[in-house]
């Protein structure tokens, strides 16, 4: 899968604005190297994300936190953060409501749970930001 998203990402270089960039084996194993090293962190970030809202935030709040606790691979991508957030409503994980014309997040009920299990080291069946944002 991640060989199909290597090709797909050089298709899309070929055609774009990167057509003069030289896609070396270097670059590709640096790029593999880095999707393979977000997700292992994926675990730890969403147990960042529930801890974090257990007391209510905006989604700007919730990324100051997380980058004071040093989580910052999407700092760049705030859709990213928001998506996630959104599909975690979804999930029911989250609770949200507006507040000042702005939209706060808070665990709802399953939510707890989640992050009680998640904090007692158990795994969580479909919770990584992989499965968030494609729906799996």
């Amino acid at each position: 899968m991640m060989e199909e998203r290597l090709k797909r990402l050089r298709k899309a270089m070929d055609h774009g604005s990167f057509n003069q960039m030289p896609f070396t084996e270097e670059k590709k194993q640096m790029i593999k190297r880095g999707i393979e090293n977000s997700k292992g962190n994926d675990h730890d970030i969403l147990l960042h994300i529930l801890q974090l809202l257990v007391d209510e935030k905006t989604g700007h709040e919730l990324l100051n936190n997380l980058r004071s606790r040093g989580i910052n691979q999407y700092e760049e991508r705030h859709g990213f953060l928001y998506a996630a957030l959104h599909k975690m409503e979804q999930d029911k994980l989250l609770d949200s409501f507006w507040k000042r014309e702005e939209k706060n997040y808070k665990l709802s009920s399953r939510g707890r749970k989640v992050l009680q299990s998640l904090e007692e080291g158990k795994s969580v069946k479909n919770l990584s930001f992989q499965v968030l944002l494609e729906g799996e």
